[in-house]
């Protein structure tokens, strides 16, 4: 779909000027954290923009696992950590925005949440724990970066305490996958 068709949708579900600035919002938010504050450490740590270009493609691909490949290219892990978090914040930020979008528009996706809602409130460990279920669920693999936001959107959880929690989850995903690459884990066990 193109743009100009997902503003003109937007803008009959709510008023135009909201619609635009919400989706202009979320364009720079996604891409301040997706390509500036990679590139500006990049800059900062002397890392060519080639090779932080290359880092951003791995971890929109291989999500954690391209731990691996910026430690391949020789950089310092807390570089490799702030690289990846920076990206995974851009992709949870859009995503959350894409799904608020989406549910303001659909009537059917409406019905669906209200359903999910009604269950939810059956489910005590989802009232009691909330939002801290996400630091496990962004290690499973085919969820991950791009079904955990959706998860967090589904079940109502605060928006920045989700996307906190996601963010503590995803570093401590990549903290695993570079300590595996570095063989600390071998040492340990």
């Amino acid at each position: 779909m193109k743009w100009v068709e997902v503003l003109d949708a937007c803008a009959r579900a709510i008023s135009p000027g909201t619609c635009r600035f919400r989706v202009l919002r979320t364009a720079a938010f996604v891409i301040f954290f997706l390509l500036v504050v990679p590139l500006l450490l990049g800059s900062v740590s002397g890392v060519p923009p080639a090779t932080v270009l290359a880092l951003i493609g791995s971890t929109l691909l291989f999500q954690a696992a391209a731990a691996v490949v910026g430690l391949s290219l020789g950089l310092h892990p807390l570089i490799v950590l702030a690289f990846l978090t920076s990206v995974a914040a851009a992709i949870l930020l859009g995503i959350l925005e894409v799904c608020d979008l989406f549910a303001e528009r659909s009537r059917f996706v409406q019905s669906i949440l209200q359903k999910i809602d009604g269950k939810m409130r059956e489910i005590d460990a989802l009232r009691h724990y909330g939002a801290l279920m996400l630091l496990p669920v962004i290690w499973i693999p085919g969820i991950a970066l791009y079904g955990t936001p959706v998860v967090a959107w589904v079940f109502h959880y605060p928006r920045v305490i989700s996307l906190l929690c996601m963010l503590v989850g995803w570093m401590i995903a990549t903290v695993v996958v570079m300590a595996a690459t570095m063989g600390l884990i071998n040492l340990v066990f």
